[in-house]
């Protein structure tokens, strides 16, 4: 005999962690484009006031996060 409960049970929960891998793609995403802005303005900062302290600031965690941190 067949376990109904059993087999329910497993249909929800495949259709639970498809539907969470979904959402973690969606925030991977969503993620990666706030990391391309947020290092877009970086670069921005760091060309716009090469002498300066803003610019130092910017390039110091450019370096930090391309791992060219030298401290």
């Amino acid at each position: 005999m067949i376990d109904w409960y059993y087999l329910v049970a497993r249909f929800i929960s495949a259709v639970g962690s498809w539907l969470d891998a979904s959402n973690l793609r969606n925030r991977v995403y969503k993620l990666k484009e706030e990391n391309e802005i947020m290092y877009t303005a970086l670069d921005d900062i760091r060309r716009m006031d090469p002498e300066g302290r803003m610019g130092w600031h910017a390039k110091r965690t450019i370096d930090i996060i391309e791992g060219r941190d030298e401290s």
